[in-house]
């Protein structure tokens, strides 16, 4: 009994040791988390990223890229707090006359978060608000890309005098199904979620990413990397409330549609041939994995996504005096497909009268 006692004592010691281990690495990180993020937000003030702009009950960043006459309102999709910096990229592909705008939402990057209820209604009306303390004044052509596409169906419907075009870059649209409770529960309070959170929260996520981390020689990828880094939206309370919205923010915009004449573009990205897969993986791996890609292309053909398309078509048609054009490719098209996307946007501003 004597020796197991002994052993016992030696496990317990090791696990307090153990612990208090673990509790000053937690501690350690925390602080370091607040030191890297006072280092992110100056890097993001000293390369141009951050212009605060009142938005009612907080405050929205909105960077203005080119000088354009054509304003050209960009609104990001879900959780995507590094937008911004892509769009920059972006602008650059862009014709002189046009200038791109990119708003963001609360609790996306350097934007303030709220403690209002993120409706759609909130979305557009507090964006409103803030491009006017911004001088940047109606009429706006719209391009939300992705989830935004909610946010820009409600605003062209609900204040057309304030639009005079629109361009749904791939976004969401009457096609798309609603979530389920037990998703939504699942990305906003599930277990996964309530560890993740505990893990950003304390500073430990970042301190493993900063050391596995490794250096990008691509243009801004700092800039990227801190916008998130400061307030990841998944664990943002705005952004958690736009979440458990997701359904009824669509019906609303949904059934705000009124069918008019407002120039319109949607930008759809099927892939069309198994080349344009081939095009996509090398795109995005560096290489062709060929079964991949075949079982890709099958799924193009599957019932599930013809159906979806043609949901997709009855939404342009009844949306009004929209056209669909389709660029082969990634979601986030105008990353693979630049040259490509701003040819069509170039060709869709010069149209509007």
């Amino acid at each position: 009994m004597g020796v197991v006692k002994k052993i016992f004592k030696v496990i317990g010691r090791i696990l307090l040791v153990l612990l208090i281990l673990i509790l000053i690495f937690i501690i350690v990180s925390f602080f370091y988390q607040r030191s890297a993020q006072k280092k992110d937000r100056e890097l993001l003030e000293r390369d141009g990223f951050t212009h605060l702009y009142d938005a009612g009950d907080y405050k929205m960043n909105i960077n203005i890229y080119g000088e354009g006459k054509n304003k050209i309102i960009v609104m990001p999709g879900n959780g995507h707090a590094e937008f911004t910096v892509d769009m920059k990229k972006f602008s650059e592909h862009l014709s002189d006359d046009i200038s791109l705008v990119v708003v963001t939402r609360p609790g996306y990057g350097v934007c303030e978060e709220t403690d209002h209820d993120v409706t759609t209604e909130y979305i557009v009306d507090s964006t409103r608000t803030a491009l006017k303390n911004a001088g940047v004044e109606a009429p706006y052509i719209l391009m939300p890309h992705s989830l935004s596409g909610i946010y820009g169906t409600y605003w062209e419907n609900t204040y057309p005098e304030e639009v005079s075009g629109v361009i749904f870059l791939d976004s969401v649209n009457e096609a798309y199904p609603e979530v389920t409770e037990e998703e939504i529960n699942e990305m906003t309070s599930g277990v996964q979620f309530q560890i993740t959170k505990f893990l950003y929260k304390s500073g430990v996520l970042r301190v493993i990413s900063d050391i596995t981390s490794k250096d990008s020689s691509e243009e801004y990828a700092k800039d990227a990397n801190a916008l998130f880094a400061l307030n990841p939206p998944a664990f943002s309370k705005s952004h958690i409330s736009e979440t458990k919205n997701f359904n009824s923010n669509m019906k609303t915009a949904w059934a705000s549609i009124k069918s008019n004449d407002i120039p319109k573009i949607y930008i759809s990205t099927n892939y069309q041939t198994i080349d344009d897969i081939r095009d996509y993986l090398m795109f995005m791996d560096g290489e062709v994995d060929e079964a991949k890609a075949q079982e890709w292309f099958e799924d193009e053909k599957s019932e599930r996504e013809t159906e979806y398309r043609n949901n997709r078509s009855k939404y342009i048609e009844k949306v009004g005096n929209c056209k669909e054009i389709n660029i082969a490719g990634s979601h986030f098209i105008y990353e693979q497909k630049p040259d490509e996307v701003a040819k069509v946007i170039e060709d869709f501003v010069s149209g509007i009268k």
